[in-house]
């Protein structure tokens, strides 16, 4: 039985999800745009399953657009409002955080393509975005800023409430990257502070290929593709009814109890760690979410390690999935402050409720000689 340490790049498919997508597989067939009864009974699935989307971020019922991952639901957050607040009259300029997933940076990559000035938002040595210099690249204003709520590598929190009202007080759009938030940190109180937040359903639980953009009530949205009219105009192509319905089901099976007890794990995972010599966790001076620990080996690959782990059962990873096979250092932890050796070094282990007692104390029991192994190679 192998040891899943990687639930950041995708969690299990929940039981849930499964037997949902299992039973929704004995339905009629229908487009959910048709107005025939099949589609008048497929709509009606997904409505359903976005109402309880939705519901993660606290409604209202029809707020999430469905997409085919958290990638482009940034993507359509980040573009998306940046090209509708431009047209509104705000400044072609938009700001990311140094630390956010690739996906943002593409994104907003796109919109420079589009004429649009890129800020970069420094962060600490601990992985918390700098407010003082927030505060300086919003002078002038800006379409939008977009920041994760939780890092994708290092599990640091955001300081949303603290940093939303000087966005605000800019006029820009704060776009939340929420794909490592949700089910680990209750997303209502971001939804009151952003303007679009980014889901994704396999981090959860949910089969891959589906993910939400949830949009406050009232703001307008450009569709950053061309084709049909789904998702009230702003993402064309027929709806992925079957993932939307796994999607539903693994949210409405998110259990607080399985998260706290992955938190308790990640933390005797993080003790253990600690004890061995040479290691140091990245983002300990800063709040993080209990799931994920990042910790780097000092004269060791980490990369060595994570294959190393591999063949003994068990997976974690060096950073994003959506990087993997990259011999480029961590550009979050190169934001932190790190040497590019140094960054090199490290491995991610990000836990689920799967996760039991006996994996972390199987890990931690292998992890000292794999680690010296990795040192003296």
């Amino acid at each position: 039985m192998r040891i899943h340490l990687d639930h950041n790049a995708g969690a299990p498919l929940s039981a849930a999800a499964r037997a949902a997508m299992a039973a929704a597989l004995t339905a009629p067939g229908g487009n959910p745009s048709s107005i025939h009864a099949e589609g008048r009974a497929a709509r009606a699935r997904l409505e359903r399953a976005r109402a309880v989307v939705a519901g993660l971020c606290g409604g209202p019922t029809d707020a999430a657009i469905f997409t085919s991952g958290g990638t482009e639901a940034v993507a359509l957050g980040v573009i998306g409002h940046g090209l509708a607040a431009r047209a509104a009259g705000s400044p072609a300029r938009v700001l990311v955080g140094a630390t956010e997933h690739p996906a943002v940076h593409a994104a907003a990559a796109v919109l420079a393509g589009h004429g649009f000035d890129v800020v970069t938002v420094a962060v600490d040595g601990h992985g918390r975005l700098d407010p003082a210099d927030l505060a300086a690249r919003l002078v002038g204003g800006a379409a939008v800023v977009a920041l994760a709520a939780v890092n994708h590598e290092l599990g640091v929190v955001t300081d949303l409430p603290g940093l939303a009202p000087p966005i605000r007080a800019a006029g820009a759009r704060l776009v939340v990257d929420a794909v490592q938030a949700a089910g680990r940190l209750p997303l209502p109180p971001i939804a009151a502070l952003a303007d679009a937040i980014a889901l994704s359903a396999h981090k959860l639980g949910g089969p891959a290929g589906v993910g939400a953009l949830w949009l406050r009530p009232g703001v307008e949205l450009a569709a950053i593709h061309g084709g049909g009219h789904q998702e009230r105009g702003r993402r064309p192509g027929t709806e992925n009814l079957l993932g939307a319905i796994g999607f539903a089901a693994a949210v409405a099976a998110l259990d607080d109890a399985g998260h706290l007890g992955a938190c308790a794990r990640a933390a005797r995972l993080e003790a253990g760690l600690r004890a061995i010599a040479g290691v140091r966790i990245h983002g300990d001076g800063a709040p993080r979410v209990g799931t994920v620990v990042n910790a780097g080996f000092a004269g060791a690959r980490g990369d060595a390690i994570v294959i190393a782990l591999d063949l003994a059962g068990v997976a974690t990873s060096t950073g994003a999935a959506c990087s993997s096979g990259s011999v480029k250092p961590s550009p979050v932890l190169l934001a932190l402050g790190l040497t590019p050796a140094a960054a090199h070094q490290a491995v991610r282990f990000s836990l689920g409720p799967g996760v039991s007692d006996a994996d972390i104390d199987h890990v931690l029991a292998i992890l000292p000689a794999i680690v010296a192994r990795a040192r003296a190679a």
